[in-house]
């Protein structure tokens, strides 16, 4: 999930520096509509995952079953975008987005059924090859989109950025060949010779929609945004093309920068949800709450670390990546995302693991009506729009994770003691953050910004992570009540 990550942002750096902030945007449109169709079906993988670590011969057969009707749902769905895209991208508010559109509906056949594929490997333990798979998808779907886009430049912008989104189905359709022949060559996954007499189809179909429900509402947040939020900027007083590029700098530049460092504490539940759910239906409560303990501690540290980061240097990490300081403010506003996502991800995992999945589905929901209302309210505000946009992000994160918290049903005194510990994480990385930044004004003159920033935050992490490691193994624990 590291490499994914770099390699999703090593391809909006260069997409940015090709396209500008108005191809960016034009860009993150037509991929928050395309994640939100997505994830239309986007818990059949994990509700597959799950039912495969349960019982995995059966897993097989609900793999088959659902291939069938994703086969269907997908190539209907891939039609429709295609056959309409221009109806469509007047409803996205741009007329230029035909031709991400065309581009785009192809993968609406080929992600669906990859998605499937990796869940039921995923319920198997087979973490390894879904690691090569996902690598693969990334290198592929970002080498084709900025190798595309650079050659279509001269036809246009919203050519240029239309046809680089081939690249989308090219690595999603990479990644499923892989993964087919892993699992035509496999020979030792359970795979019963005659049909199971009762399948929990109905049981099965009730977790995918939770599930789906759940998941769907970020990309569903994301796809809200791209509507009402360049709509709000014409409001304010800016031209089209002025609140494309300003989308485009909060959510394809600043949105890019402070979700990166989530790619700890993603991986971390992607890996840990079918393990703590196989802990909790074994009964082995003690291994529940150790790993729930642990990866808390994780969760929450890091996102202190890593937001005390972003602010300090969303200046330098402004222009570094995208060559503009646009993005320093923004970047500011959402430095406390890392801490809020990480929660909110792992504690949805501890949560749907329990089988309590109305919990996440009602804060996420109550996060998407809050965020929604304040961007509306905010946005449209002359000048306001970065801060306003920022703030309808953070509300969503900050109202859903509260909400988890609150279906955790920790004790006062408990959540007392908690809370003590992490202001004390917070005054510790603060110090650890003020003398990093005391050794860069030593060494100033003495080597470049770019070898100052570098060493400033080596020095930081390494500081941090030695904090981390005490933390997690000397700490207290944390139980479930």
């Amino acid at each position: 999930m590291v490499a994914v990550k770099l390699f999703g942002l090593a391809g909006r750096i260069i997409l940015t520096r090709i396209a500008g902030a108005e191809g960016i945007g034009l860009y993150q449109i037509a991929y928050s509509f395309y994640g939100f169709i997505l994830m239309l079906a986007g818990g059949l993988p994990t509700a597959l995952a799950l039912e495969t670590a349960r019982k995995p011969a059966q897993g097989w057969q609900f793999l088959k079953i659902v291939a069938v009707l994703l086969m269907f749902g997908g190539g209907a769905a891939s039609l429709v975008v295609f056959r309409y895209s221009p109806s469509l991208s007047t409803l996205l508010g741009n007329p230029g987005l035909e031709h991400a559109l065309h581009s785009l509906a192809p993968a609406l056949f080929a992600a669906p059924l990859l998605g499937l594929l990796r869940g039921y490997l995923q319920g198997l333990g087979r973490i390894s090859i879904i690691a090569l798979s996902e690598v693969t998808e990334q290198a592929v779907r970002v080498t084709c989109m900025v190798l595309i886009t650079a050659q279509l430049l001269p036809l246009g912008m919203n050519q240029a950025v239309g046809g680089g989104l081939y690249g989308t189905f090219l690595g999603a359709f990479v990644s499923f060949s892989l993964l087919t022949i892993y699992l035509s060559l496999d020979t030792h996954s359970p795979r019963p010779q005659g049909r199971s007499k009762v399948l929990p189809v109905t049981i099965f179909f009730k977790t995918s929609l939770v599930i789906s429900m759940t998941r769907m509402f970020i990309p569903a947040s994301e796809f809200i945004d791209a509507l009402l939020v360049p709509s709000r900027l014409l409001a304010a007083g800016h031209s089209t093309s002025e609140a494309t590029a300003m989308y485009g700098v909060i959510y394809g530049m600043a949105a890019i920068v402070v979700y990166a460092p989530t790619l700890v504490t993603g991986a971390l539940s992607h890996t840990l949800s079918v393990r703590i759910a196989a802990e909790w239906q074994q009964g082995t409560l003690e291994k529940f709450n150790h790993l729930a303990s642990l990866a808390l501690k994780i969760s929450w540290l890091w996102g202190i670390a890593s937001g005390l980061f972003l602010f300090v240097h969303a200046d330098m990490l402004s222009i570094l990546i995208f060559n503009t300081t646009a993005a320093t403010a923004p970047i500011k506003y959402l430095a406390s995302i890392p801490l809020l996502v990480g929660f909110r991800e792992l504690t949805t995992s501890i949560l749907w693991a329990q089988d309590v999945k109305k919990a996440p589905f009602w804060g996420l929901l109550s996060g998407l009506a809050c965020s929604t209302f304040t961007q509306y309210m905010l946005v449209g505000i002359p000048g306001f729009g970065y801060a306003g946009a920022a703030i309808a992000i953070v509300s969503m994160e900050l109202v859903s994770s509260l909400w988890n918290l609150k279906a955790l049903h920790i004790h006062k005194r408990k959540l007392h003691g908690i809370l003590l510990l992490m202001l004390c994480d917070i005054g510790i990385l603060l110090l650890a953050a003020a003398g990093a930044s005391r050794c860069r004004q030593l060494l100033q003159g003495l080597f470049s910004e770019l070898w100052i920033f570098m060493l400033e935050s080596i020095l930081f992490f390494l500081v941090a992570g030695l904090y981390f490691y005490l933390r997690c193994f000397y700490g207290g624990k944390f139980r479930r009540s």
